[in-house]
């Protein structure tokens, strides 16, 4: 991605892990979806923020 258009990879990666699964979990509770597909999304954004931290606690 380019860093010209002020989205850079990492503002990206934030979106993927952080607010896409969010705005899932928000319509998966408002939709009253199953439990499962809750735990998915809960254990999609846990395994997103350490990814994201493992980098950070290497240093």
């Amino acid at each position: 991605m380019s860093e010209s258009n002020g989205f850079t990879s990492k503002g990206f990666f934030i979106l993927l892990i952080v607010v896409f699964p969010l705005l899932l979990l928000a319509a998966a509770v408002y939709l009253g979806s199953n439990i499962c597909v809750t735990i998915a999304i809960i254990t999609w954004i846990g395994i997103g923020l350490t990814i994201l931290y493992l980098p950070h606690s290497r240093d």
